[in-house]
């Protein structure tokens, strides 16, 4: 006969001994009955945040020795740490804090009530799997290296016993962090992500107009860079306090971009950003690298837990030496790609590696011009040279200063991202010729896109979602794809996006601006060829973004529509019938595209092809 696993003992200490019945209902669920029954030795204890009186009573009556108990107390005075599990040998705890007045406990918030103790049970059934011993030997392993690190800052910034110690302060909230991730992915794995979500709304105080919310305070704002000794404990703080925060957002972000939790989860991290990140906001700003290294690298093995602690520790040791991570992430992606075309030879590779890395390089200027402050004097050094290797001569430099301060209709953040879609689209199109000829470069490629996008996204949250998380979400499929058709399938997929990467909303082609083109065509006798209308479509999405640039007033307007629509009419795969009908198809184009007066028709259209009679000559 099967012996059956004890039931938890559940202790209930403070203001909540008079809804011991009603919460003993709500444990009657059976999702968290299976939890319990994977957990020998188990104590739930339901206690009071604000008033720790009682929890002290019960701690001293466990059979723990000093140093656990000296560690489990201290759960207590980590003013990030809510409710928690604690294991020691074959012994469990989940301690849950709540206030008087929490929501958790209404019957319309059982959802809620759930999420968080499905939470906490799953760091018991994880920690009995092992995990917790895994983790803590990576992160040793990862404070051993950053030790020997600390060597080599310049004795004049920080000491390294100094910067040890800092690293030790944030290494508990990297470990508790990385412990909650596992956790939520492991949820959602389940199904359990709308009882998570609802938890972490209510907690958060999220749709209630009356909740308070309280981030703590870290006095000036930290610059980077600029952060002294006498600082280290304060920024410790803070920055614990934004990866404390990681677990809510990151894990639906990344695992359920297809699910119908997609909106919410996105809604959630709005909020988290808005509400309770207000204060390091540019601590914050950095948290995208680690969303990059979970997006391409996520597992629970060891090679992860090293990266995950590693950014971890590099991001705060960049924060405060002055590294800046866009400027990272740039040349990080123009290294990829650079280590891309280096085997390859000719004028059409050269042409094309540079095509690629000079948006990226004028990007990077215009990030430099714009917060140059922890930027450091070597970046900007090496900026310049390479500016200068790949061509980009002091006119294209005066036209980026010009663009800075001229600018009415794109802030310096659509300026960067603009570029930065240029250089995206470029290699999706390569992306997809090595996929298909089978080389292994193709890893090298969609990790340059994946530095761009997260470029991108330092600058703020400007990025069309759908685009940005789609092209992301295909890049991740296709970094861990093992079967050779369902990269294929990916790689044309991601080529489309990339293709409209360039193009924002306001450049989209409206539907009414479709069907003015799709008369005209008709009108001037064009075949509605599917080639047709859709070079039509590009010619409007290539005029559109010259009116961006500039109005159809500047005399420039006519010579840069016709150049951008010889561009596009290069890549255009079209027969000799639709071919004498070029001019034509131009013309409806312009007619349909709104702003462009009649005025400007023939202007451009001497700027473009020849025509018949000019060829002849």
């Amino acid at each position: 006969m099967e012996e059956l696993v004890k039931q938890p003992k559940i202790i209930f200490l403070d203001f909540l001994r008079p809804s011991e019945s009603e919460i003993l209902v709500k444990l009657s669920n059976p999702i968290i009955e299976s939890f319990c029954q994977h957990i020998e030795n188990l104590t739930i204890v339901f206690s009071d945040i604000n008033d720790s009186k009682e929890v002290k009573n019960f701690l001293n009556s466990l059979d723990l020795p000093e140093a656990q108990m000296k560690t489990l107390r201290s759960f207590f005075l980590d003013p990030f740490q809510t409710s928690f599990s604690y294991g020691y040998e074959e012994k469990e705890f989940v301690f849950i804090q709540l206030e008087a007045d929490t929501p958790l406990l209404n019957p319309e918030n059982n959802n809620g009530f759930l999420g968080l103790l499905t939470h906490e049970l799953l760091h018991s059934v994880q920690r009995q799997r092992g995990i917790e011993v895994r983790l803590k030997a990576s992160l040793a392993r990862t404070l051993t290296f950053f030790k020997d690190l600390a060597d080599l800052i310049p004795s004049e910034n920080f000491s390294k016993e100094i910067v040890y110690k800092f690293l030790t302060d944030i290494s508990q909230m990297a470990l508790y962090c990385l412990k909650d991730i596992y956790v939520n992915v492991e949820m959602m794995k389940r199904g359990l992500s709308d009882s998570l979500l609802e938890y972490y709304k209510i907690e958060l105080g999220y749709g209630d107009n009356n909740a308070i919310i309280s981030p703590p305070s870290f006095g000036d704002p930290f610059i980077k860079g600029k952060i002294r000794t006498d600082d280290l404990e304060e920024f410790a703080r803070a920055f614990n306090y934004t990866v404390s925060l990681i677990p809510i957002w990151l894990p639906s972000m990344v695992l359920e971009v297809d699910s119908r939790n997609y909106s919410p989860s996105r809604e959630l991290k709005h909020y988290v950003f808005d509400r309770y990140y207000v204060n390091p906001s540019l601590i914050t700003r950095e948290m995208w690298h680690l969303e990059n290294i979970f997006l391409t690298s996520f597992s629970f093995s060891r090679g992860f837990h090293l990266k995950w602690f590693g950014a971890i520790f590099n991001l705060a040791l960049e924060y405060i030496l002055g590294e800046d991570f866009v400027f990272y992430h740039l040349s990080k992606a123009t290294e990829l790609i650079e280590t891309v075309f280096e085997e390859k030879e000719g004028e059409e590779a050269k042409d094309r590696l540079n095509a690629a890395i000079a948006p990226i390089l004028k990007a990077a200027y215009l990030h430099g011009k714009q917060y140059p402050s922890g930027i450091q004097k070597h970046n900007f050094d090496a900026l310049a040279a390479m500016m200068k290797s790949y061509h980009i001569d002091e006119e294209e430099i005066a036209e980026l200063d010009e663009s800075i301060m001229e600018s009415e209709d794109l802030t310096h953040a659509q300026f960067f991202e603009n570029l930065l879609k240029v250089s995206i689209m470029i290699l999706t199109q390569d992306l997809r010729e090595v996929v298909f000829s089978n080389q292994e470069t193709e890893k090298d490629i969609a990790r340059a896109i994946l530095a761009l996008l997260q470029a991108i996204n330092y600058l703020g949250d400007e990025c069309d979602a759908k685009y940005y998380h789609s092209i992301r979400l295909t890049l991740k499929q296709l970094l861990r794809s093992e079967s050779d058709f369902k990269q294929k399938q990916l790689a044309i997929k991601l080529e489309i996006l990339g293709k409209t990467a360039i193009y924002s909303s306001e450049t989209e082609p409206t539907v009414a601006e479709v069907e003015e083109m799709s008369f005209n065509l008709d009108f001037f006798e064009v075949p509605l060829s599917n080639n047709t209308i859709e070079l039509g479509i590009e010619f409007i999405r290539g005029i559109k973004i010259v009116l961006t640039k500039v109005p159809h007033t500047n005399p420039e307007f006519p010579i840069l529509a016709a150049q951008f629509a010889n561009i596009q009419l290069a890549d255009a795969k079209i027969n000799e019938e639709e071919e004498e009908q070029i001019n034509m198809i131009l013309v409806s184009s312009l007619v349909a595209t709104k702003g462009v007066p009649f005025s400007k028709i023939q202007r451009v259209m001497s700027n473009f092809l020849p025509s018949d009679n000019e060829e002849k000559e």
